[in-house]
């Protein structure tokens, strides 16, 4: 009967353990603090949560379906950390070009912040190593 019991322990630490689960992890850790962060300084309701989500679903799966699994588990945090940052970069820069310099209200630029940047994650994914 451990042997049962170590056998379930060992699978689902494999499992929480597994490339795709750490990318996932590891792309909510950002996305939380970093939406906050978005909110905070640019006070700008409509895209915290759009920028969460272009974070925390988007990237990981990016991930998932176009990019090949790395030998270290390290590398793919890498990729999320660099994809994260990238992609923060650009939903912030079209949402302030959008409510700054084209004087759009807050929730449209966000809404076209988010397709852009979304879309652009999943496209460069796709040119890059499309399947």
């Amino acid at each position: 009967m451990p042997s049962s019991s170590t056998d379930t322990r060992s699978s689902l630490w494999d499992r929480a353990t597994a490339q795709r689960n750490v990318v996932i992890y590891v792309a909510i850790l950002v996305a939380v603090p970093t939406a906050y962060g978005f909110h905070t300084l640019v006070d700008a309701a409509a895209g915290d949560f759009l920028l969460l989500m272009t974070l925390a679903t988007g990237v990981p799966m990016t991930y998932n379906n176009y990019w090949p699994a790395y030998d270290r588990t390290w590398k793919a945090v890498g990729w999320v950390l660099v994809t994260c940052t990238l992609a923060t970069g650009v939903f912030t820069g079209l949402y302030l070009a959008g409510t700054d310099l084209l004087a759009v209200a807050p929730f449209p630029a966000s809404a076209g912040a988010f397709a852009v940047t979304f879309l652009g994650v999943h496209g460069i994914g796709y040119l890059w190593h499309g399947r």
